[in-house]
């Protein structure tokens, strides 16, 4: 069966990728000069090209070009008891995180009701900008179930720009996640949002809440995070029951 010209372009556009003779960041040449390295017309080009940035291989970037895109992260904490910071860790990842504040707050409706405590009562907060490989990939809210203010202090002393939350709740506090509730939805950036995550204002973001809970089925951590959908993939493995 006959390869269509402009998944023959694809292919190679690819196969210069994988090589390294292009890299992340890099411009394409023209449309003009890929049709003479190429032997083929401007349409089949631009149907290449095209397809590539509906796949996130390549980015337009109005008034600049299309440029090679930076490898997403792959994430797969979505099915396990694992955190962020230990699932990127063990695939090899750098993983570090910016704390822009931990301290006790009052736990508005929504955290309430996900710690299953009373309006009000104080809680943990945690708020932190994740990187992966010096990549900012997301802006996270994390709430632990303790109106302890000596937990602030240790999660402070911890140094949770370098280390895992769930490790230090564990090892210190006795608190281990062993189930819990994980859900997904696309929003759109709005408000501070697109200043947090670096990007322009109605970009698409991954938003994902999780209740997680210890082996009584008490819950110990609730968090919100909003991740950026240009460096983020999110994998999930199914089972048939």
């Amino acid at each position: 069966m006959r390869i269509p010209y402009y998944e023959q372009v694809k292919l190679l556009i690819l196969k210069e990728i994988e090589s390294g003779d292009m890299q992340p960041g890099d411009m394409l040449t023209s449309e003009g000069d890929m049709c003479e390295r190429y032997e083929v017309s401007r349409t089949v080009v631009r149907q290449a090209i095209g397809e590539l940035v509906n796949e996130g291989i390549l980015v337009r970037q109005q008034g600049k070009g299309t440029f090679i895109s930076r490898p997403k992260v792959r994430e797969q904490f979505m099915q396990s008891t694992v955190g962020f910071f230990e699932d990127l860790s063990l695939r090899g990842h750098s993983v570090q995180s910016k704390v822009i504040s931990c301290k006790l707050v009052g736990a508005e409706n929504t955290v309430a009701e996900a710690l299953e405590i009373d309006p009000g009562s104080k809680c943990v907060e945690i708020t932190r900008l994740r990187y992966v490989n010096e990549d900012l990939i997301a802006f996270t809210k994390s709430y632990i179930n303790s109106a302890d203010a000596n937990m602030v202090d240790d999660l402070i002393a911890a140094d949770l720009s370098t280390n895992s939350l769930y490790r230090t709740l564990e090892e210190d506090w006795g608190l281990r996640i062993e189930s819990g509730r994980r859900s997904l939805e696309v929003v759109t950036t709005s408000g501070v949002l697109p200043g947090i995550l670096e990007v322009k204002a109605g970009t698409p973001a991954l938003y994902i809440e999780s209740i997680g809970r210890d082996a009584g089925g008490t819950p110990v951590e609730y968090f919100r995070a909003w991740h950026r959908a240009d460096r983020t993939r999110l994998e999930i493995d199914v089972v048939r029951r």
